[in-house]
């Protein structure tokens, strides 16, 4: 027991400790130190922050607007006259639940000669399509949760975007069926490489879905956040989500006989929990992946870099000063706002050590942090930059000094050494006064 004891203490002191002495880590350099970063994150993201619990709600939202979204698509492919496309990739979608897939279909085509026919028309197409957007509102606030945006776009903007999704979203998959035909007409020409043809069929019809898959997932994570996500930094989680998510299907199609029992066992009921189950995998796989591109994107800006180390209060001083310094010039140069992460290029300092004295500096009240149009943290000055001086910061980051209580029985300074040691704190401001801020950096850095 006490070696299982010690064991368990190194591992969690390596996960919690030691990898991050090191500083901003290729995978290149050192595989295990990159891998174990990520892992970390990921679990936390996960289990501590609790985002694993999204699963479910995602799947009920999805399954509430399934056949919404699968009417609201195939009738916007039957106006492009694609609607053949559109039900061979559902089934395509759903092959290994082929039940599923007609049911979600005569749902869908039942809702849509209902909402063409139906008395109360307006009211249905609004009920569909609110259905549709609440699902993405939904996945949006979820995204949003892992990437820790508190601010979710606007109602006109997210209408906005849900709409432009919807009606592009049959486009490409019409595009994508498109080129599988072409890829399959193109392989049924080749009768001659007897040998060459059946694994050009194998790898063609593994590598489209997995394409399809990975443009889905690297559009949801680029796009349904209310953050800039980058898209280098997602695109080996959304490969991998993509990879898991066939892998699962593949599980499924082996796994034939057991569901076939299950069948007999619950009749047509049985279609539902199965895709319930189904479901849930799916978007344990996207939330997990999801918390992987985070961790890629967080690192990568030395977010969580520094964190087990502390700066001096000197350091902490001449950070602030710096960045004061560097603000103070785009000032003069009428060059806008400042956020995080031009400020992290600029310095070579980490997230963590820029957003300490970023908040510093706004409880001194010497800078303002506002939004801009992309909803990304951007800071100005409170103060013209051709009057702020070392003395002035310095002054405005320490503070005034706590008055103590005549009545009090703590232990008091003594008033003479107090008066001498304010003295030459006064003198010290007075001699930095004339030293202007901007002139702290070098010009030829901007």
């Amino acid at each position: 027991m006490a070696k299982k004891a010690i064991t368990i203490n190194k591992l969690i002191f390596f996960f919690k400790r030691q990898i991050w002495r090191h500083s901003y880590v290729r995978f290149k350099d050192n595989p295990l130190i990159y891998i174990a970063q990520r892992l970390y994150l990921v679990f936390n993201g996960l289990f501590v922050e609790r985002h694993w619990g999204y699963a479910a709600q995602l799947t009920y939202n999805t399954l509430m607007a399934l056949v919404p979204m699968f009417a609201a698509i195939l009738a916007i492919a039957r106006g492009f006259g694609f609607e053949d496309y559109i039900v061979e990739w559902c089934r395509q979608l759903f092959a290994n639940q082929p039940n599923t897939a007609k049911v979600v279909l005569n749902l869908a085509k039942s809702y849509i000669n209902y909402t063409h026919t139906g008395v109360i028309l307006g009211i249905s197409l609004v009920w569909m399509l609110y259905s549709v957007i609440s699902l993405f509102n939904n996945i949006e606030a979820v995204f949003n949760g892992i990437w820790g945006v508190k601010k979710e776009r606007s109602m006109g903007r997210a209408i906005t975007d849900y709409v432009s999704i919807l009606i592009f979203l049959p486009l490409t998959l019409i595009l994508l069926s498109g080129l599988s035909i072409f890829f399959q007409s193109v392989i049924g020409h080749l009768p001659e490489f007897q040998l060459l043809t059946p694994i050009l069929q194998e790898l063609i019809s593994f590598m489209l879905p997995l394409s399809i898959l990975t443009l889905l997932f690297i559009s949801m994570y680029t796009l349904l956040p209310n953050t800039k996500v980058r898209v280098s930094m997602i695109f080996i989680p959304a490969l991998m989500a993509a990879f898991s998510i066939i892998i699962i299907q593949s599980i499924y199609i082996h796994c034939q006989v057991f569901f076939a029992s299950y069948n007999l066992i619950y009749g047509s009921l049985a279609a539902l929990p199965l895709l319930m189950l189904w479901l849930q995998l799916s978007w344990y796989i996207c939330i997990g992946f999801a918390e992987l591109g985070r961790a890629n994107q967080e690192l990568t800006d030395g977010r969580y870099i520094g964190e087990m180390r502390k700066d001096s209060p000197r350091e902490k001083l001449r950070k602030a000063c710096v960045i004061m310094s560097i603000m103070g010039r785009r000032q003069m140069n009428a060059e806008g706002p400042t956020d995080a992460q031009l400020l992290q290029q600029l310095t070579s300092y980490t997230y963590t050590q820029i957003m300490r004295s970023i908040n510093d500096l706004i409880k001194a009240k010497l800078i303002t942090k506002t939004l801009n149009e992309n909803n990304i943290e951007v800071f100005t000055l409170n103060h013209d930059s051709s009057k702020l001086t070392m003395g002035f910061i310095i002054r405005s980051l320490l503070g005034t000094k706590a008055r103590q209580r005549k009545n009090s029985t703590s232990l008091h300074i003594n008033d003479n050494e107090e008066t001498l040691l304010n003295k030459h704190f006064d003198n010290y401001i007075k001699s930095i006064d004339s030293i202007a801020v901007t002139k702290l950096t070098n010009k030829k850095d901007y």
